[in-house]
Formats: structure tokens, C-alpha cells, sequence
């Protein structure tokens, strides 16, 4: 890559590649998160996601329009009402049914984690600027600037407490549903 595409002025790396980095970092973690899972669980992520697409179905209709053609033209070997063919749709409906839930499953598992890092990320951002706000005051004290737009300043440098902000939000949700 052009030195010039990676590097912003005085030779910083842009957003562009920082953000490249940090998506990459992320779909590594990912990547290696899904290769710990037991072999059966990336088996059954595979098969959900499969079964969830066009070709599936396509492939449900061709069996099941072959299975009915056969029996009503050729060898009759499940006549209507095609009880065998109900019986394996029903088996079949019950294990997808199974694997979709296993699968959801994982998907909130993995949902889980993302929550959790952009909280962690959110709590870093929030300890980065409060310590900024600490340092723009003590400039803007030194400078002799003063009112309103420093008093709000000093309100916001106040460590956050995340524990409080949660139950804070659970009361007005809890005041909201009345």
C-alpha cells in the first residue's frame, strides 16, 4: 500500500486505516472464537445457515414435487395421502427446528460478547474524555476563563458511575410503563 494512502498528514495512520485495523482485529477474534467451537456446533452453524437460503428451498420442492410425481405416475411406493413423506417433512421439520434454535443460540452468544466489548469500549471512551475535560478546565482556569460553559464543563468531568447510570434508567423505563 501507497505510504500516502495509509498515513494522513504528519505522517499519522488515517481513520481509514485505523478502521481497517480495528475491523480486521475484530473478524480475527471472530474467526478464532468460531474455530474453538466444538466441531458439532460449526456443523450445525453451517446446516442453519444453508437451510436458511434459496437453494434449500428449491431443493425441498424438487423432492417433494419428485416424491408426489413418483407415486402418482410411476412406482407407488407411498400413496396419497403420503404418510411417509409427512413423517419425514415432521422429522424434518422438528431437527431444523432444533438447529435454527442452536444456532440462535450462538448468535446471541456471539451478540453477547459484541455488547460487552462496545461497552468496554463505550466505558474507555467515556474515562478518555472525562480525563479530558479534566485537563481543558485546568487550561481553561490558568487562561482565567470562567461561566456558564465551565461550570457545565466541571459537571461533566464527574467520574461516571455505570452501575448508577443502569439503575437510573431502569427507574425511568420502570416511570415510563405506568
Amino acid at each position: 500500500m501507497d505510504t500516502h494512502e495509509t498515513q494522513g498528514a504528519g505522517g499519522s495512520p488515517t481513520v481509514e486505516t485505523l478502521t481497517e485495523r480495528n475491523i480486521e482485529s475484530i473478524l480475527c477474534l471472530e474467526d478464532k472464537a468460531r474455530a474453538a467451537k466444538p466441531t458439532f456446533y460449526r456443523m450445525v452453524s453451517a446446516v442453519a445457515a444453508f437451510c436458511g437460503t434459496v437453494s434449500f428451498l428449491w431443493i425441498n420442492v424438487a423432492v417433494f414435487a419428485a416424491w408426489i410425481a413418483l407415486n402418482e405416475v410411476g412406482i407407488k411406493f407411498d400413496p396419497y395421502p403420503f404418510t411417509f413423506l409427512l413423517f419425514l417433512v415432521s422429522l424434518e421439520a422438528i431437527f431444523l427446528s432444533i438447529l435454527i434454535l442452536i444456532s440462535q443460540n450462538m448468535a446471541a452468544e456471539e451478540n453477547e460478547r459484541r455488547h460487552h466489548l462496545d461497552l468496554q469500549i463505550n466505558l474507555l471512551n467515556e474515562r478518555e474524555m472525562t480525563a479530558l475535560l479534566r485537563l481543558v478546565t485546568q487550561v481553561a482556569t490558568r487562561l482565567g476563563v470562567e461561566g456558564d460553559a465551565q461550570r457545565e464543563v466541571r459537571a461533566l468531568t464527574e467520574d461516571t458511575n455505570p452501575s448508577a447510570v443502569l439503575h437510573q434508567i431502569v427507574r425511568a423505563e420502570n416511570a415510563h410503563d405506568r
